[in-house]
C-alpha cells in the first residue's frame, strides 16, 4: 500500500500555551500529553514505507511546546523526509529557531489572528503581540540570511476585526512565502461561527442551500494521528469525537484499511452522515468557500489541509 498525497500528520503535542477564542481548548477533554520520540520514529518509519514525504508534527496544540520537537524534526531530515509546522510562535524564540532550522525544517506556518495589538491579543489571548511579531521576523530574517531562505514560511490569517484582504496583504505579503485567508470554521461543533445548511431555518420560504455528501477527507485525509497515538480522520475534530483506531496497538496501514475506517469512508461516499459528527461539520456546505484569498495558486475549493488518497 502506498499513500498517493505524501503528507502524514502527527500530533506531537496537545498542549497549548494560549486561549484563542477562535479554537474551542476549553471543550477539550482528552487527557493532555505529549508523544514521545521513540513512538514518532516509529510512525515516521511506517510513513515513509507507505510513500509519505512530508511529516507535519502539529495538531490542536502549540508544537513548540514539545522539548523533543527538534529532535523530530532531525529523524525526520535524516530519513529524508520535510517537515511542516504551525505554530503561534510565542515560543519562537531566537534559539529554537535556529535550532529547527539546522535540523531542517522545510515549512513553518505562522498563525496570526489580527494586524494591530489590540485585535491580536483579543483573539490570541494569553499571547503578546509584540514577542510573536518579534519573533517571526527574526525567524524570517535568520532563514534567508544565514539558512539562504531553506524554510518555506507562510501565514494564516482569519479576520476577526473587519480587516480587509489588501491590508493583510500589504502587511504580509512581501514578507513571506505564502499568505492564506481565511474565514473562521466551526471545529465541526465546537465553535458557531458559519451556519449549516442542511439545519432547518427560520424563514420557510427562504430557499435551503445544498449540502455536499462528503468533504473528501474520509479518503484524502491527511493521515491524522493524535498526541496519544489514536488516529482521527481529520484535524477539525480535535476532542476525539471519533477514533479509528490507534497506532499503539495497529501499524498505521492497518488501521487504514481496517473495517471501521471503511465504514467510515462508506458513509461519506454515500453521504450517510448520521451516526457521525461530521453530519454538522461546516465544511460540508457547498457554494461557501471559506477561502477569502490565497497566493499559493490552489484555487476554489480548497481547505486548510493537504488532502492524501489511498492507493493498492
Amino acid at each position: 500500500m502506498k499513500l498517493i498525497n505524501k503528507e502524514l500528520r502527527i500530533e506531537t503535542t496537545n498542549r497549548c500555551n494560549a486561549k484563542c477564542s477562535l479554537c474551542p481548548r476549553e471543550k477539550l477533554t482528552r487527557k493532555l500529553t505529549t508523544m514521545p520520540l521513540k513512538h514518532f520514529k516509529y510512525l515516521v518509519d511506517q510513513g515513509k514505507e507507505l510513500g509519505v514525504t512530508t511529516v507535519s508534527p502539529f495538531g490542536f496544540g502549540e508544537p513548540l511546546l514539545d522539548s523533543t520537537l527538534v529532535q523530530k524534526v532531525h529523524y525526520c531530515t535524516h530519513e529524508k523526509l520535510d517537515t511542516f509546522i504551525t505554530t503561534n510562535a510565542s515560543l519562537l524564540n531566537v534559539d529554537i529557531a535556529s535550532r529547527l532550522l539546522k535540523a531542517g525544517l522545510k515549512h513553518i506556518r505562522f498563525s496570526v489572528h489580527g494586524l494591530f495589538a489590540q485585535d491580536y491579543e483579543r483573539v490570541h489571548k494569553g499571547l503578546r503581540f509584540v514577542n510573536v511579531m518579534r519573533n517571526i521576523f527574526n525567524f524570517i530574517a535568520m532563514n534567508s540570511g544565514k539558512f539562504d531562505g531553506a524554510c518555506k514560511t507562510s501565514v494564516t490569517v482569519i479576520p476577526t476585526a473587519g480587516e480587509e484582504v489588501e491590508d493583510i496583504r500589504e502587511h504580509w505579503e512581501h514578507r513571506v512565502d505564502e499568505l492564506s485567508v481565511w474565514k473562521p470554521h466551526n471545529w465541526v461543533t465546537g465553535r458557531d461561527y458559519r451556519d449549516i445548511h442542511s439545519k432547518p431555518t427560520e424563514e420557510p420560504l427562504l430557499v435551503k442551500k445544498k449540502r455536499m455528501k462528503t468533504c473528501g477527507r474520509s479518503d484524502r485525509g491527511p493521515v491524522q494521528i493524535q498526541a496519544d497515538g489514536t488516529v482521527i480522520p481529520c484535524c477539525f475534530l480535535t476532542n476525539s469525537e471519533l477514533v479509528l483506531g490507534t497506532t499503539y496497538k495497529n501499524s498505521i496501514e492497518e488501521i487504514l484499511k481496517g473495517e471501521k475506517y471503511e465504514k467510515f469512508r462508506r458513509a461519506h461516499k454515500k453521504g450517510k452522515l448520521g451516526k457521525y459528527p461530521c453530519v454538522n461539520c461546516d465544511q460540508l456546505n457547498q457554494d461557501d468557500e471559506p477561502l477569502l484569498y490565497t497566493n499559493r495558486g490552489v484555487g476554489k475549493g480548497a481547505t486548510s489541509s493537504i488532502k492524501f488518497n489511498l492507493g493498492g
